[in-house]
Protein backbone atom coordinates (compact mmCIF):
# COMPACT_ATOMS: atom_id res chain seq x y z
CA UNK A 1 0.00 0.00 0.00
CA UNK A 2 1.34 3.42 -0.89
CA UNK A 3 2.43 5.67 1.95
CA UNK A 4 1.17 9.24 1.75
CA UNK A 5 3.37 11.99 3.20
CA UNK A 6 2.41 13.36 6.56
CA UNK A 7 -0.11 16.18 6.49
CA UNK A 8 -0.58 18.32 9.58
CA UNK A 9 -3.97 19.63 8.59
CA UNK A 10 -6.84 18.58 6.42
CA UNK A 11 -6.76 19.63 2.75
CA UNK A 12 -9.60 20.11 0.31
CA UNK A 13 -10.05 18.31 -2.96
CA UNK A 14 -7.77 19.42 -5.78
CA UNK A 15 -9.16 20.63 -9.04
CA UNK A 16 -7.95 18.69 -11.98
CA UNK A 17 -8.12 18.85 -15.74
CA UNK A 18 -7.90 16.05 -18.24
CA UNK A 19 -4.75 15.94 -20.27
CA UNK A 20 -4.51 14.73 -23.80
CA UNK A 21 -1.51 13.20 -25.42
CA UNK A 22 -1.24 14.46 -28.99
CA UNK A 23 0.92 12.92 -31.65
CA UNK A 24 3.53 15.28 -33.15
CA UNK A 25 2.97 17.09 -36.39
CA UNK A 26 4.18 14.96 -39.32
CA UNK A 27 7.13 16.33 -41.31
CA UNK A 28 6.75 16.66 -45.04
CA UNK A 29 8.40 13.93 -47.02
CA UNK A 30 10.81 14.79 -49.80
CA UNK A 31 8.41 12.90 -52.04
CA UNK A 32 5.48 15.22 -52.72
CA UNK A 33 3.12 12.39 -53.47
CA UNK A 34 3.62 10.69 -50.09
CA UNK A 35 0.37 10.65 -48.09
CA UNK A 36 0.32 12.95 -45.09
CA UNK A 37 -0.02 11.28 -41.70
CA UNK A 38 -3.32 11.90 -39.96
CA UNK A 39 -3.01 13.67 -36.64
CA UNK A 40 -4.74 11.66 -33.91
CA UNK A 41 -5.56 12.78 -30.40
CA UNK A 42 -5.29 10.08 -27.75
CA UNK A 43 -7.02 10.95 -24.47
CA UNK A 44 -5.58 9.02 -21.57
CA UNK A 45 -8.06 8.11 -18.81
CA UNK A 46 -7.25 10.10 -15.73
CA UNK A 47 -8.52 9.58 -12.21
CA UNK A 48 -9.43 12.58 -10.10
CA UNK A 49 -6.89 13.23 -7.34
CA UNK A 50 -6.83 11.20 -4.17
CA UNK A 51 -8.40 13.03 -1.24
CA UNK A 52 -5.39 13.58 1.06
CA UNK A 53 -7.32 13.86 4.32
CA UNK A 54 -9.74 10.92 3.99
CA UNK A 55 -7.29 8.64 2.22
CA UNK A 56 -4.86 9.23 5.06
CA UNK A 57 -7.62 8.62 7.59
CA UNK A 58 -8.42 5.26 5.95
CA UNK A 59 -4.76 4.26 5.77
CA UNK A 60 -4.34 4.91 9.47
CA UNK A 61 -7.38 2.75 10.21
CA UNK A 62 -5.68 0.01 8.22
CA UNK A 63 -2.63 0.25 10.52
CA UNK A 64 -0.23 2.37 8.45
CA UNK A 65 1.58 4.18 11.24
CA UNK A 66 4.30 5.54 8.93
CA UNK A 67 1.89 8.39 8.20
CA UNK A 68 2.68 9.87 11.61
CA UNK A 69 5.74 11.91 12.45
CA UNK A 70 7.64 10.84 15.54
CA UNK A 71 6.61 13.94 17.44
CA UNK A 72 2.88 13.39 16.86
CA UNK A 73 1.23 13.01 20.31
CA UNK A 74 -1.03 10.18 19.10
CA UNK A 75 1.59 7.98 17.45
CA UNK A 76 1.79 5.62 20.44
CA UNK A 77 -1.95 4.96 20.39
CA UNK A 78 -1.93 4.30 16.64
CA UNK A 79 1.07 1.98 16.81
CA UNK A 80 -0.48 -0.10 19.59
CA UNK A 81 -3.72 -0.39 17.60
CA UNK A 82 -1.87 -1.16 14.35
CA UNK A 83 0.08 -4.02 15.89
CA UNK A 84 -3.01 -5.75 17.32
CA UNK A 85 -5.19 -5.00 14.29
CA UNK A 86 -2.65 -6.37 11.81
CA UNK A 87 -2.41 -9.70 13.65
CA UNK A 88 -6.20 -10.12 13.62
CA UNK A 89 -6.41 -9.11 9.95
CA UNK A 90 -3.79 -11.65 8.91
CA UNK A 91 -5.83 -14.42 10.54
CA UNK A 92 -9.03 -13.20 8.88
CA UNK A 93 -7.31 -12.95 5.52
CA UNK A 94 -6.02 -16.51 5.64
CA UNK A 95 -9.20 -18.03 7.07
CA UNK A 96 -11.88 -16.11 5.16
CA UNK A 97 -10.68 -13.69 2.47
CA UNK A 98 -8.27 -15.90 0.52
CA UNK A 99 -10.59 -18.96 0.40
CA UNK A 100 -13.47 -16.78 -0.85
CA UNK A 101 -11.29 -15.06 -3.47
CA UNK A 102 -10.07 -18.41 -4.79
CA UNK A 103 -13.60 -19.82 -4.84
CA UNK A 104 -15.01 -16.78 -6.67
CA UNK A 105 -12.27 -17.05 -9.29
CA UNK A 106 -13.18 -20.72 -9.89
CA UNK A 107 -16.93 -20.07 -10.09
CA UNK A 108 -16.59 -17.26 -12.68
CA UNK A 109 -20.18 -16.05 -12.18
CA UNK A 110 -19.00 -12.45 -12.41
CA UNK A 111 -17.56 -13.10 -15.87
CA UNK A 112 -20.54 -15.13 -17.09
CA UNK A 113 -23.13 -12.62 -15.83
CA UNK A 114 -21.38 -9.22 -15.87
CA UNK A 115 -23.06 -6.15 -14.47
CA UNK A 116 -21.74 -2.82 -13.28
CA UNK A 117 -23.86 -2.43 -10.13
CA UNK A 118 -24.34 -4.51 -6.99
CA UNK A 119 -27.44 -4.10 -4.82
CA UNK A 120 -26.69 -5.10 -1.22
CA UNK A 121 -29.68 -4.46 1.05
CA UNK A 122 -29.41 -5.17 4.79
CA UNK A 123 -25.65 -4.67 4.51
CA UNK A 124 -24.78 -2.46 7.46
CA UNK A 125 -21.13 -1.46 7.07
CA UNK A 126 -20.10 -4.66 5.27
CA UNK A 127 -18.01 -3.62 2.29
CA UNK A 128 -15.67 -6.53 3.11
CA UNK A 129 -17.84 -9.39 1.82
CA UNK A 130 -19.40 -7.34 -0.97
CA UNK A 131 -15.93 -6.72 -2.39
CA UNK A 132 -14.83 -10.35 -1.91
CA UNK A 133 -17.78 -11.86 -3.77
CA UNK A 134 -18.13 -9.03 -6.34
CA UNK A 135 -14.68 -7.47 -6.77
CA UNK A 136 -15.24 -5.93 -10.22
CA UNK A 137 -18.37 -3.84 -9.67
CA UNK A 138 -18.23 -0.14 -10.54
CA UNK A 139 -20.97 0.73 -8.04
CA UNK A 140 -21.92 -1.00 -4.79
CA UNK A 141 -25.18 0.18 -3.20
CA UNK A 142 -25.46 -0.77 0.47
CA UNK A 143 -28.46 -0.12 2.72
CA UNK A 144 -28.90 -0.54 6.46
CA UNK A 145 -30.67 0.86 9.48
CA UNK A 146 -27.45 2.22 10.93
CA UNK A 147 -26.53 5.93 10.63
CA UNK A 148 -24.02 6.91 7.93
CA UNK A 149 -21.87 8.85 10.38
CA UNK A 150 -19.17 11.49 9.98
CA UNK A 151 -15.42 11.64 10.61
CA UNK A 152 -12.86 13.51 12.72
CA UNK A 153 -9.32 14.84 12.66
CA UNK A 154 -7.09 12.06 14.07
CA UNK A 155 -4.21 14.47 14.67
CA UNK A 156 -5.99 16.82 17.04
CA UNK A 157 -8.23 14.39 18.92
CA UNK A 158 -7.31 13.66 22.56
CA UNK A 159 -5.36 10.43 23.11
CA UNK A 160 -7.99 8.97 25.42
CA UNK A 161 -10.77 9.66 22.90
CA UNK A 162 -8.70 8.14 20.10
CA UNK A 163 -7.92 5.01 22.13
CA UNK A 164 -11.62 4.61 22.95
CA UNK A 165 -12.58 5.04 19.30
CA UNK A 166 -10.12 2.38 18.14
CA UNK A 167 -11.31 -0.06 20.81
CA UNK A 168 -14.91 0.56 19.74
CA UNK A 169 -13.98 0.05 16.08
CA UNK A 170 -12.32 -3.31 16.81
CA UNK A 171 -15.29 -4.37 18.93
CA UNK A 172 -17.70 -3.54 16.11
CA UNK A 173 -15.69 -5.85 13.81
CA UNK A 174 -15.66 -8.80 16.24
CA UNK A 175 -18.83 -10.55 15.06
CA UNK A 176 -18.41 -9.96 11.31
CA UNK A 177 -14.88 -11.36 11.55
CA UNK A 178 -15.80 -14.27 13.81
CA UNK A 179 -19.16 -15.24 12.30
CA UNK A 180 -19.18 -13.55 8.89
CA UNK A 181 -21.95 -11.01 9.50
CA UNK A 182 -22.76 -7.83 11.40
CA UNK A 183 -25.32 -8.44 14.14
CA UNK A 184 -28.20 -5.97 13.93
CA UNK A 185 -28.46 -5.57 17.71
CA UNK A 186 -24.73 -5.02 18.03
CA UNK A 187 -24.66 -2.42 15.26
CA UNK A 188 -27.46 -0.47 16.93
CA UNK A 189 -25.14 -0.06 19.91
CA UNK A 190 -21.73 0.04 18.22
CA UNK A 191 -22.53 2.85 15.77
CA UNK A 192 -23.88 5.20 18.41
CA UNK A 193 -20.65 5.42 20.41
CA UNK A 194 -18.98 8.81 20.37
CA UNK A 195 -16.53 9.01 17.48
CA UNK A 196 -17.70 5.66 16.05
CA UNK A 197 -20.95 7.20 14.87
CA UNK A 198 -21.83 5.31 11.68
CA UNK A 199 -20.96 2.78 9.01
CA UNK A 200 -18.54 5.12 7.19
CA UNK A 201 -15.82 4.07 9.65
CA UNK A 202 -15.96 0.33 8.92
CA UNK A 203 -16.28 0.98 5.19
CA UNK A 204 -13.14 3.13 5.13
CA UNK A 205 -11.34 0.48 7.17
CA UNK A 206 -12.26 -2.28 4.70
CA UNK A 207 -11.48 -0.13 1.67
CA UNK A 208 -7.99 0.59 2.95
CA UNK A 209 -7.43 -3.07 3.79
CA UNK A 210 -8.44 -3.90 0.20
CA UNK A 211 -5.70 -1.52 -1.04
CA UNK A 212 -8.18 1.05 -2.35
CA UNK A 213 -7.28 4.72 -2.44
CA UNK A 214 -9.99 7.17 -1.36
CA UNK A 215 -10.82 9.91 -3.89
CA UNK A 216 -13.76 11.47 -2.04
CA UNK A 217 -16.20 10.92 0.83
CA UNK A 218 -19.41 12.88 0.28
CA UNK A 219 -22.51 13.10 2.43
CA UNK A 220 -25.73 13.30 0.41
CA UNK A 221 -29.52 13.23 0.30
CA UNK A 222 -32.01 12.17 -2.38
CA UNK A 223 -34.38 14.59 -4.11
CA UNK A 224 -38.01 13.83 -4.95
CA UNK A 225 -36.96 12.11 -8.19
CA UNK A 226 -34.55 9.75 -6.44
CA UNK A 227 -31.41 11.58 -7.58
CA UNK A 228 -28.52 12.73 -5.40
CA UNK A 229 -28.78 16.20 -3.89
CA UNK A 230 -27.16 18.26 -1.12
CA UNK A 231 -23.83 16.60 -1.86
CA UNK A 232 -20.92 17.89 0.22
CA UNK A 233 -17.73 16.69 1.88
CA UNK A 234 -18.68 14.45 4.79
CA UNK A 235 -16.81 16.68 7.21
CA UNK A 236 -16.16 16.38 10.94
CA UNK A 237 -19.54 17.48 12.31
CA UNK A 238 -22.92 15.80 12.23
CA UNK A 239 -24.41 16.47 8.80
CA UNK A 240 -27.91 14.99 9.09
CA UNK A 241 -27.77 13.56 5.56
CA UNK A 242 -29.33 10.29 4.43
CA UNK A 243 -26.07 8.63 3.43
CA UNK A 244 -22.67 8.97 1.79
CA UNK A 245 -20.76 8.24 -1.43
CA UNK A 246 -17.17 7.03 -1.30
CA UNK A 247 -15.13 7.24 -4.49
CA UNK A 248 -12.32 4.69 -4.48
CA UNK A 249 -9.93 2.99 -6.87
CA UNK A 250 -7.03 0.56 -6.99
CA UNK A 251 -3.80 1.76 -8.54
CA UNK A 252 -4.54 -0.18 -11.72
CA UNK A 253 -8.11 1.16 -12.11
CA UNK A 254 -8.81 3.62 -14.91
CA UNK A 255 -11.89 5.12 -13.29
CA UNK A 256 -13.19 5.77 -9.81
CA UNK A 257 -15.60 3.20 -8.42
CA UNK A 258 -18.27 4.19 -5.94
CA UNK A 259 -19.63 2.79 -2.69
CA UNK A 260 -23.04 4.26 -1.88
CA UNK A 261 -24.54 3.75 1.57
CA UNK A 262 -27.75 5.13 2.97
CA UNK A 263 -29.82 4.44 6.07
CA UNK A 264 -33.37 3.33 5.38
CA UNK A 265 -36.07 0.99 6.65
CA UNK A 266 -36.72 -1.28 3.65
CA UNK A 267 -40.01 -2.66 4.97
CA UNK A 268 -43.03 -1.73 2.85
CA UNK A 269 -44.13 0.62 5.63
CA UNK A 270 -40.78 2.40 5.37
CA UNK A 271 -40.58 2.87 1.60
CA UNK A 272 -44.18 3.94 0.96
CA UNK A 273 -46.06 6.97 2.25
CA UNK A 274 -49.47 8.51 1.58
CA UNK A 275 -49.51 11.82 -0.30
CA UNK A 276 -53.07 13.17 -0.60
CA UNK A 277 -54.33 9.59 -0.21
CA UNK A 278 -52.02 8.45 -3.02
CA UNK A 279 -49.42 5.80 -2.19
CA UNK A 280 -45.95 7.06 -3.16
CA UNK A 281 -42.38 5.86 -2.88
CA UNK A 282 -39.84 7.69 -0.75
CA UNK A 283 -36.89 9.26 -2.66
CA UNK A 284 -34.39 6.55 -1.61
CA UNK A 285 -36.71 3.85 -2.95
CA UNK A 286 -37.00 5.72 -6.27
CA UNK A 287 -33.21 5.74 -6.41
CA UNK A 288 -33.14 1.97 -5.98
CA UNK A 289 -35.72 1.45 -8.74
CA UNK A 290 -33.59 3.39 -11.24
CA UNK A 291 -31.12 0.49 -11.45
CA UNK A 292 -31.40 -2.34 -13.97
CA UNK A 293 -29.26 -5.27 -15.12
CA UNK A 294 -27.66 -5.49 -11.68
CA UNK A 295 -26.40 -8.21 -9.39
CA UNK A 296 -27.76 -8.60 -5.86
CA UNK A 297 -26.25 -10.00 -2.68
CA UNK A 298 -28.01 -11.15 0.49
CA UNK A 299 -26.19 -12.48 3.54
CA UNK A 300 -27.47 -12.87 7.10
CA UNK A 301 -30.52 -10.88 5.98
CA UNK A 302 -32.69 -11.92 8.96
CA UNK A 303 -35.08 -13.76 6.57
CA UNK A 304 -36.88 -10.45 6.06
CA UNK A 305 -37.71 -11.14 2.42
CA UNK A 306 -39.55 -14.30 3.47
CA UNK A 307 -42.22 -11.92 4.77
CA UNK A 308 -44.97 -10.22 2.81
CA UNK A 309 -44.25 -6.80 4.32
CA UNK A 310 -40.80 -6.79 2.69
CA UNK A 311 -42.20 -7.50 -0.75
CA UNK A 312 -41.06 -4.17 -2.24
CA UNK A 313 -37.33 -4.73 -1.76
CA UNK A 314 -37.67 -8.38 -2.79
CA UNK A 315 -39.50 -7.47 -6.00
CA UNK A 316 -37.16 -4.56 -6.72
CA UNK A 317 -34.11 -6.82 -6.56
CA UNK A 318 -35.64 -9.68 -8.57
CA UNK A 319 -36.83 -7.22 -11.24
CA UNK A 320 -33.45 -5.47 -11.52
CA UNK A 321 -31.00 -8.34 -11.06
CA UNK A 322 -29.82 -10.93 -13.57
CA UNK A 323 -27.82 -12.63 -10.84
CA UNK A 324 -28.46 -13.08 -7.12
CA UNK A 325 -25.98 -14.62 -4.69
CA UNK A 326 -27.44 -15.30 -1.26
CA UNK A 327 -27.65 -17.62 1.69
CA UNK A 328 -30.94 -19.10 2.87
CA UNK A 329 -31.79 -15.91 4.81
CA UNK A 330 -32.40 -14.08 1.51
CA UNK A 331 -35.27 -14.86 -0.87
CA UNK A 332 -37.03 -18.25 -0.44
CA UNK A 333 -36.25 -20.85 -3.09
CA UNK A 334 -39.82 -21.07 -4.36
CA UNK A 335 -40.03 -17.28 -4.85
CA UNK A 336 -36.70 -17.19 -6.68
CA UNK A 337 -37.86 -19.84 -9.12
CA UNK A 338 -41.25 -18.18 -9.49
CA UNK A 339 -39.39 -14.98 -10.47
CA UNK A 340 -37.70 -16.78 -13.36
CA UNK A 341 -34.35 -17.72 -11.84
CA UNK A 342 -32.39 -20.90 -12.34
CA UNK A 343 -30.97 -21.70 -8.90
CA UNK A 344 -27.65 -23.45 -8.32
CA UNK A 345 -27.23 -24.81 -4.80
CA UNK A 346 -23.86 -24.45 -3.11
CA UNK A 347 -22.59 -25.73 0.21
CA UNK A 348 -24.80 -27.47 2.75
CA UNK A 349 -28.22 -26.71 4.23
CA UNK A 350 -29.60 -28.77 7.09
CA UNK A 351 -30.92 -26.30 9.66
CA UNK A 352 -31.34 -22.73 10.82
CA UNK A 353 -30.20 -21.30 14.11
CA UNK A 354 -32.90 -21.65 16.84
CA UNK A 355 -33.90 -17.98 16.54
CA UNK A 356 -35.18 -18.64 12.98
CA UNK A 357 -36.56 -22.18 13.31
CA UNK A 358 -39.94 -21.04 11.99
CA UNK A 359 -38.29 -19.93 8.73
CA UNK A 360 -36.66 -23.24 7.86
CA UNK A 361 -37.29 -24.30 4.23
CA UNK A 362 -38.04 -28.04 3.97
CA UNK A 363 -38.14 -27.84 0.16
CA UNK A 364 -34.68 -26.28 0.10
CA UNK A 365 -33.30 -29.01 2.38
CA UNK A 366 -34.87 -31.69 0.17
CA UNK A 367 -33.26 -30.15 -2.92
CA UNK A 368 -29.89 -30.09 -1.19
CA UNK A 369 -30.25 -33.75 -0.22
CA UNK A 370 -31.03 -34.67 -3.84
CA UNK A 371 -28.12 -32.74 -5.39
CA UNK A 372 -25.53 -33.13 -2.60
CA UNK A 373 -23.29 -30.20 -3.65
CA UNK A 374 -19.73 -29.93 -2.39
CA UNK A 375 -19.05 -28.23 0.90
CA UNK A 376 -17.88 -24.63 0.55
CA UNK A 377 -14.26 -23.92 1.52
CA UNK A 378 -15.29 -21.20 3.99
CA UNK A 379 -17.97 -20.53 6.58
CA UNK A 380 -20.17 -17.48 6.52
CA UNK A 381 -23.58 -16.44 7.82
CA UNK A 382 -25.75 -17.64 10.66
CA UNK A 383 -24.74 -21.32 10.40
CA UNK A 384 -21.02 -20.59 10.71
CA UNK A 385 -21.26 -21.69 14.34
CA UNK A 386 -22.22 -25.17 13.07
CA UNK A 387 -19.39 -25.25 10.55
CA UNK A 388 -21.94 -25.03 7.73
CA UNK A 389 -22.34 -22.55 4.93
CA UNK A 390 -24.99 -22.49 2.21
CA UNK A 391 -25.26 -20.25 -0.82
CA UNK A 392 -27.67 -20.11 -3.71
CA UNK A 393 -26.53 -18.69 -7.05
CA UNK A 394 -29.64 -17.60 -8.94
CA UNK A 395 -29.39 -16.51 -12.57
CA UNK A 396 -31.93 -15.39 -15.18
Amino acid sequence: MNKLPFLTAFCGLFLFSCQSNQSPEPTESSIDSAPKQEIKTVVKPQLPPVDPKWNRFALMLSGDTDLYQKNNPNIGVWKNYARKSSIKWDVLNQKIALPIQQWVAQQQYNQQHPSRTLLYPFAGGDFFYANLFFPDKDTIIMVGLEPPGFLFNPDTIEQEQLATYLRDLEKSLFFPHKLGFFRTKSMAIDFEKGLLNGTVHTCLYYLAKANKQIHYVKAMNFDSNGDFCDVEDIGTVKHGKKGYRIGYASKEDKQVKELIYFAENLANSGVYYLDNQVKSLIPAAKFMEKHHNTSAFFKAATYLMHKSYFSWIRNTCTTASNLILQDDSGIPLKLLEKSGYKVQLLGNYTRTIPLFNNLFQPDLKERYQEIKPEKLPFTIGYNAQYGECNLQLATK
